[in-house]
């Protein structure tokens, strides 16, 4: 019997592959500190950015990323928006709701909405690294 992993066209083992996160904010600085702090301290990949709500439902369709970092207030699309939308039609894809809001957007209100878990960007990188790390151990 063969115990080899299956492996993608690259291939590269199911196992080996490197857990994927989009990142989604209107913020082009918050990206690049998240991108950077995740490539820096973790293993985990950074397949693609979005700028606004449209582009991440986009993204998240061509990339099928395991999580999506989603900022909640975005132009063209709400984060919530957003999460609605991936919660029905990608529902694998892990949701974590990034926002300075976290006070008004309680975990009740956005599990309604298919969202995995709610960061505040207050809590800063070391915190958001642990709660990524949780969510995609999963």
């Amino acid at each position: 019997m063969n115990n080899v992993p299956p492996s993608d066209a690259s291939g590269c083992s199911e196992l080996s592959k490197p857990r994927t996160i989009l990142i989604a904010d209107d913020s082009e600085m918050v990206r690049a500190k998240v991108r950077q702090a995740l490539e820096r301290e973790t293993d985990f990949e950074i397949c693609g950015e979005a700028t606004d709500g449209v582009e991440a439902v986009a993204k998240a369709k061509e990339l099928t990323p395991d999580l999506i970092l989603l900022d909640v207030k975005m132009p063209r699309l709400t984060g919530l928006e957003v999460a609605g939308i991936l919660r029905r039609t990608q529902p694998r894809i892990r949701i974590m709701m990034v926002t300075m809001y976290a006070e008004e957007l309680n975990q009740k209100l956005a599990s309604r909405f298919g969202v995995d878990a709610v960061f505040s960007k207050s809590e800063g990188v070391t915190k958001l690294i642990e709660r990524v790390e949780n969510l995609l151990a999963v």
